[in-house]
């Protein structure tokens, strides 16, 4: 289960909440549940599928490889969604390219594919893998969605 979740006031084209999961891998799917329910309510159903498959491996990374309770931080801002996952480890992320036969180490080839850009940031106790979705248009259809209506 989460251990908090932290919503922030922000300016009204800005969305943003935070949660903190434990050193567990069934914290992946506590951290795809988080992402979905904000996903809805920032209305950005056409980034959810993608912004779940990157949260599942960023915070499975952290607690597999980082053996460490992580922070999510969810941000929509304008039209980009960005999903940055903090954890307690300073061991820099790899891009695996591993054989067809090999199992695992494709995480960081799906969070690439999927993203518009991602990255890792060190700060004080530890670092913070990020990944950004760009939501083309998301301002239109939700125009378009509310004259509809």
């Amino acid at each position: 289960m989460r251990d908090s979740v932290r919503w922030y006031a922000t300016p009204m084209s800005v969305c943003r909440a935070a949660a903190r999961f434990p050193a567990k891998l069934e914290s992946a799917g506590l951290a795809r549940d988080f992402v979905a329910a904000l996903c809805h309510k920032c209305q950005v159903p056409d980034a959810r599928v993608d912004a779940l498959i990157i949260v599942s491996e960023l915070v499975e990374n952290a607690v597999r490889h980082g053996q460490s309770s992580c922070t999510v931080t969810v941000t929509l801002s304008g039209d980009v969604l960005t999903i940055a996952v903090h954890d307690d480890s300073i061991a820099r992320p790899r891009l695996m390219h591993p054989r067809l036969d090999e199992p695992g180490g494709r995480g960081l080839q799906l969070v690439s594919t999927l993203s518009t850009a991602w990255g890792v940031s060190y700060l004080d106790g530890g670092k913070q893998v990020w990944a950004t979705l760009e939501l083309a248009g998301r301002h239109q259809h939700a125009a378009a969605g509310r004259e509809s209506a």
